[in-house]
């Protein structure tokens, strides 16, 4: 599948400006942005003033969230001696108000070659019994860890920062608002957050003998109302049919790398999508979401519940947003797609701003709520400064910023934000998202996916051994991939087809029901319009159990159930390919 610029694709990018987001960052940097808090609405008020100014059409929603937001924390060292020390509580923590919670510190490290890891819990018996004890371990407060440290009896969990800056964040595992199914999912035991060199202070005490302190966390937990605005820039030939292009609007402090570039980029692109709307084949959907950061996607997850139907039927694919146009960021090495997007996306960034790109499997975050749908999905972080700057600069990862390290603290400014870098993550973005609105057949290469898919099963088959065969899931997914390519190879006859011709609308609709289906297998475990934990989704995660088998013993009930696992999931792919198929055959 090959792309040209084309006369539209020019005349968009000429016309791109950075009057408004410049505008949209300098009053951006006045509002701390928290989710449910009077700064949130005034922001999504000052966005949809242009909005209004240019007549184009909207909504803001106001769903009712359950969003988390840290307000203190306190931490005071009272053995040896006593110090009081800078800290900060996540996201999802548990709040202990006023009252004090005391004990022991029992220091776990992490790896070091992963600090977004805290550590692998069966691993804490050789520290010791954890139970009583306030856990200190390295590295950001993440999915899943202070819940396991609360299943042992630990009291507590202190993260230390790979930095100077404190990092804020968040524990919780459950993705937007809880349900029935997940209400009962989050930690239960309080977390912390310290600065680098508090931290080394506290393990090299903890070396030398014993180590008490005291702390406290206080949070906000809750429903709170919040604003949601929907954007929507019809098409011409199919007005139905959409690209989903999104970003969060709250912020942690003033948040300008993240993600007030990302409000002012979308705010820009919906300026020059609507002027050039009577050129446009499909519709464009633009959301700026709530709840991003306190409520663990809360608003994109909302949207999704509230549009699914809609958006099973009618979304072509979806595309996050978040910390374009940060300074000396100008690397596209780091990007996230999904594969069957991966030559429309190393393609767009070619002939946007001259780069080459390299993208990963997005991983669970970034407003990814759309995958039990199963919405084909390109990019999350935009640009980011190249890793050997990196490197020269002694920058340690984060999430955001385009890798600056101000990211999700008190010093994301003003001086984070580069115009003429933002100006060039709106290129890339609406390159990409053009080709798709305007190309007749959906530039979409499940063949890829396929591939990716066998490689997949292979993998697990080399870890299964002889305890297990994927035979059935390895011999569907062959036949699927030659089936794919016989399908593809008929698509170019249809490449200079009107978007309203019915054989190009047939040909659509079976690669937007390719991706229903191969999506939802390869980055989900529940059902349909069922939202999974915020945690790690391996690659086919209905065989994944498969890498459980070498650590238990052949014949032992652990292990029969996982067979009984591995068993009813290889079921699930291979129908799952079985329905591709006689899609592709009878569609």
């Amino acid at each position: 599948m090959t792309f040209e610029i084309d006369q539209l694709e020019r005349a968009v990018l000429n016309d791109i400006s950075t009057e408004v987001p410049k505008a949209i960052l300098e009053r951006f940097v006045t509002l701390t942005r928290e989710s449910g808090s009077e700064d949130e609405r005034i922001a999504a008020h000052f966005l949809a003033q242009y909005l209004e100014a240019w007549n184009i059409p909207y909504r803001i929603h106001h769903p009712r969230i359950h969003v988390s937001v840290p307000k203190k924390a306190a931490i005071i060292v009272t053995h040896p001696e006593t110090k009081e020390i800078r800290a900060k509580t996540p996201s999802c923590s548990i709040s202990t108000g006023d009252r004090w919670i005391s004990g022991e510190v029992m220091y776990i490290p992490a790896n070091e070659d992963d600090l977004s890891d805290a550590f692998d819990p069966l691993a804490t018996k050789k520290y010791g019994e954890v139970r009583g004890k306030i856990v200190l371990t390295d590295g950001y407060p993440v999915s899943g860890k202070t819940k396991e440290l609360g299943m042992e009896g630990a009291l507590g969990v202190i993260f230390i920062s790979p930095g100077r800056y404190i990092h804020e964040g968040t524990i919780g595992v459950v993705w937007g608002s809880p349900d029935l199914d997940t209400m009962n999912e989050e930690p239960q035991i309080p977390a912390l957050m310290i600065g680098k060199q508090d931290g080394q202070d506290v393990i090299r005490a903890c070396q030398a003998g014993k180590v008490s302190l005291q702390f406290q966390t206080h949070l906000d937990n809750g429903w709170f109302t919040c604003p949601l605005i929907d954007i929507w820039i019809e098409g011409t030939e199919e007005p139905d049919k959409y690209v989903l292009l999104h970003g969060h609007l709250d912020s942690w402090h003033q948040g300008i790398g993240d993600n007030a570039t990302g409000n002012a980029a979308l705010l820009e692109m919906a300026r020059l999508f609507h002027k050039h709307r009577q050129k446009l084949k499909r519709s464009i959907r633009i959301a700026i979401w709530p709840g991003h950061s306190t409520g663990r996607y809360a608003g994109s997850t909302w949207f999704a519940d509230q549009f699914g139907l809609d958006l099973d039927e009618n979304c072509i694919a979806q595309v996050n947003c978040d910390s374009p146009g940060c300074r000396w960021a100008t690397s596209y090495e780091d990007m996230t797609w999904m594969s069957e997007a991966e030559e429309l996306c190393k393609s767009s960034i070619k002939d946007a701003v001259g780069e080459r790109s390299k993208g990963t499997r997005p991983h669970r975050a970034g407003d990814y709520s759309f995958h039990n749908i199963g919405i084909s999905s390109f990019y999350m972080l935009s640009s980011s400064i190249p890793a050997e700057e990196l490197k020269e600069k002694g920058y340690y990862g984060v999430g955001g910023c385009g890798s600056n390290i101000e990211w999700h603290s008190e010093d994301d400014l003003l001086h984070v934000a580069d115009l003429d870098i933002l100006v060039r993550d709106i290129r890339v973005y609406m390159t990409t998202i053009l080709r798709v609105v305007q190309s007749p057949i959906h530039p979409f290469v499940f063949t890829k996916t396929v591939e990716e898919l066998i490689e997949t099963i292979e993998e697990y088959q080399a870890a299964a051994g002889d305890h297990f065969s994927f035979a059935a899931a390895k011999g569907e997914a062959t036949a699927l991939l030659r089936d794919m390519q016989e399908f593809y190879r008929q698509l170019p006859f249809l490449s200079f087809a009107s978007v309203s011709d019915p054989s190009v609308k047939r040909v659509n609709a079976i690669i937007r029901q390719i991706g229903r289906e191969l999506v939802t297998i390869n980055f989900s475990r529940t059902g349909k319009f069922r939202h999974d934990l915020a945690v790690d989704m391996p690659r086919l995660p209905d065989l994944a159990a498969v890498h459980h088998l070498s650590r238990l013993e052949p014949g032992s009930h652990p292990y029969r159930v996982a067979l009984t696992h591995l068993t009813r999931g290889q079921n699930r792919v291979a129908w799952t390919f079985q329905r591709v198929r006689k899609l592709l055959k009878n569609g």
